[in-house]
């Protein structure tokens, strides 16, 4: 079992590593944070997202890479930060999974069990292309510690996660999205989570997918966006909860080939897409926030989420906190460091 020690001190996490607030200090104000910043003897700080606790603190898992050169395959771990403070400040890190890999360990998501138990799931990569492997760990004790691994991929295939995922549909089934050889596809959980099965498999006719991202229509379907590098994000639609897609169609969120997050705006219903909208090029810039009113049929007020012309940005994870959207993604300039912005429902419709 993984241990954390709960401090009663809580270290701002500007003190605590360097690194200066530059918005939002009022509720309901944009906030913008560089959370954990690279340092000498960690290169990247990346994949992250986020799980309210009982409590009403913030729970923060991402993957903390602490030798190498940043590689994806690289040496990491995926550790842990509390906020009491509604994601204003920080406390000390801790681990919540140690590298016990072949490489290391990432790709963090969070998800709320029906006993109220938190199931983290992530990678285990043991190789840089063969063997990486799909596991899920609980926690009975709101993250201070989490049980066993369990395996849920096969051992000697390279099966992908992306950080932010997994959803509970309204029957009760758990979706996580995952990709293996170029196919998007769910685990599927109607035990929550005792056991899984694999739903079809689908790629777009003229490549290949990557790291899909799902949401729940409003009429029961499931939407499912891939990652492509066929000029943006293609889409497939369930009709049977995750079981079965449909052939993938090009969408109007047209970018680099680059993952997107996807979620539902709380108080309008609307779906809210992050993810990098720059046609034609392979830089990750800028990364933009698009809103549907038609489930995903058409996006309008675009804009930009952080678009400087000398830095890139990737990975955007959304956690709806009340009506705060929580995003976290990690940026290029001066190596990987994680990024947290808080930005109210109203932001979105600004243009």
């Amino acid at each position: 079992m993984l241990t954390l020690r709960r401090w009663t001190i809580y270290i701002t996490i500007n003190v605590m590593l360097g690194v200066g607030v530059m918005s939002g200090a009022s509720a309901g104000d944009p906030f913008a944070l560089t959370v954990v910043p690279v340092g000498p003897d960690n290169p990247r700080n990346s994949e992250a997202a986020i799980v309210p606790l009982k409590s009403g603190e913030l729970l923060l898992g991402w993957t903390e890479f602490y030798a190498g050169d940043a590689e994806d395959h690289g040496p990491a771990r995926i550790s842990g930060l509390l906020s009491t403070d509604g994601g204003r400040t920080w406390g000390q890190k801790y681990t919540l999974v140690e590298n016990d890999g072949g490489m290391n360990v990432m790709e963090v998501n969070f998800l709320r069990l029906k006993n109220t138990d938190i199931a983290l799931f992530y990678c285990q990569k043991n190789t840089e292309s063969t063997d990486c492997r799909v596991m899920m760990r609980t926690s009975a004790d709101e993250g201070q510690t989490f049980g066993a691994a369990k395996q849920l991929s096969p051992a000697d295939k390279y099966t992908g996660l992306t950080n932010g995922r997994s959803i509970r549909l309204r029957t009760g089934r758990i979706l996580l999205e995952a990709w293996e050889a170029g196919d998007s596809y769910c685990y599927i959980s109607d035990d929550d989570g005792e056991s899984w099965r694999e739903s079809q498999r689908v790629q777009p006719s003229a490549g290949k997918s990557y790291e899909p991202a799902c949401v729940e229509l409003k009429n029961g379907d499931v939407l499912m966006l891939l990652r492509t590098g066929l000029g943006g994000q293609y889409k497939s639609i369930s009709k049977d909860g995750g079981e079965s897609w449909s052939e993938p169609v090009a969408t109007p969120l047209v970018g680099t080939a680059a993952p997107v997050s996807i979620s539902r705006v709380p108080t309008s219903g609307d779906l809210l897409a992050i993810w990098n909208r720059n046609p034609g090029s392979g830089n990750r810039n800028p990364l933009v926030a698009g809103i549907s009113k038609d489930e995903g049929e058409t996006w309008t007020h675009v804009r930009a989420v952080e678009d400087a012309a000398d830095d890139a940005w990737a990975y955007p994870a959304v956690t709806w906190i009340g009506t705060d959207a929580f995003l976290t993604y990690f940026n290029y300039k001066g190596g990987l460091s994680l990024q947290l912005k808080i930005l109210p429902e109203s932001w979105f419709y600004k243009t």
